[in-house]
């Protein structure tokens, strides 16, 4: 039913004549505007009753659909009144095919709103859900996903934009395919860029979180944000790199944080006056490193004598910790040195140090 028929039967109602509608216009907004007041009060009053439904779930989906819905079903209920004023005020004036364009548009630009906001409000959700029981899953991964959801969105609602408004699309693809080249030339630093951040979140050689270094560049630190152009590493010394992803494409990468195991190899040299205590030195040392809990004794444990040096008799010792953590490792690593030093304390002997012995030959009278 019209909206003049609406009104017709509301003033019959009232018992106002129809006639005096025609140039009553005042009448026809304030009934608009109730509708509209009606309409918001009872969303609202729907909207509570589904919060509180879904309070007393635990899935994140339903959460996320009124998130989403709320705001873009209440500019709706506005939108319609204010076309329906337009039309009202200036139907005469503005051609009637401009209402089903904006009508069109509007409908698809409050889908898109939902669908983006859905999207985004889920996956962040769900994160927090998953967080919650696995502290150690990556999230970069979904929000990677939530990124391609939303651009497939706006590239969609796009494309029936340009159908509403009469727009060739068919037109517009024929010319992406030569001036594509052109863009690619133009952009080829920021297409390398996104590319680069698509590997990283395909590929995931590290994650945020992660302490990460690379062999080839002046670069360590830990990972805070992975985006699509670049990516942000905190310094030790507490800096922000911003590192565009191209780069990621072409250097070496080394995780640290996905070490099973952290190596400890030292050389230790003894004076050559103790070259009698070297060997059992060794085998003590070696012992110790067999009955210590913090050395994997399924890797190798190695003590070895190993060379004869300028001013010390060489050995060096070998193991693997469990511990990965760098703060554990160096707790671990300076407790044996420590015990390698008592051994050697134990058994007489000192630790070597550049020494040089001159002889002199005195001349004959």
């Amino acid at each position: 039913m019209e909206l003049s028929a609406l009104v017709s039967e509301f003033a019959r109602w009232l018992d106002i004549g129809a006639a005096s509608l025609t140039d009553v216009v005042l009448l026809k907004l304030g009934f608009v505007a109730l509708i509209m007041l009606l309409a918001g009060a009872i969303w609202r009053r729907l909207l509570a009753i589904l919060r509180k439904s879904a309070e007393k779930t635990s899935s994140v989906l339903d959460d996320a659909l009124l998130k989403a819905i709320s705001r873009p079903v209440h500019f709706t209920i506005w939108f319609v009144g204010g076309l329906l004023v337009v039309e009202l005020l200036a139907k005469d004036y503005v051609n009637p095919t401009w209402f089903e364009w904006i009508g069109q548009a509007g409908i698809v630009l409050l889908l898109g709103w939902f669908l983006l906001v859905f999207t985004r409000d889920y996956v962040r959700l769900r994160c927090e859900a998953v967080r919650r029981l696995d502290s150690e899953v990556d999230v970069d991964l979904y929000v990677a996903i939530s990124r391609v959801l939303q651009a497939a969105i706006v590239i969609v609602l796009g494309i029936f934009l340009l159908q509403i408004f009469g727009v060739s699309v068919t037109g517009i693809l024929t010319f992406g395919g030569v001036g594509g080249l052109i863009v690619g030339f133009a952009a080829k630093d920021m297409l390398e860029n996104f590319f680069g951040g698509l590997m990283l979140h395909m590929d995931r050689p590290f994650k945020t979180g992660d302490w990460i270094r690379s062999p080839d560049r002046a670069l360590e630190g830990t990972v805070e944000r992975i985006g699509w152009r670049q990516t942000l590493i905190r310094t030790h010394s507490r800096n922000a790199l911003y590192i565009p992803n191209g780069m990621f494409l072409t250097i070496i990468i080394e995780n640290p944080g996905r070490m099973t195991h952290r190596m400890i190899k030292e050389t230790i040299g003894l004076r050559y006056d103790d070259l009698g205590r070297v060997q059992p030195i060794v085998a003590e040392v070696q012992k110790h490193l067999e009955n210590s809990p913090d050395f994997d004794p399924e890797m190798p444990m190695l003590v070895r004598f190993d060379a004869f040096s300028e001013s010390s008799l060489d050995f060096y010792v070998q193991c693997y910790t469990r511990e990965v953590n760098r703060a554990q490792y160096s707790a671990i690593k300076q407790k044996l040195l420590l015990d390698v030093a008592g051994i050697v304390e134990q058994h007489g002997a000192e630790m070597a140090f550049p020494t040089r012995t001159v002889h002199l030959q005195s001349e004959s009278s």
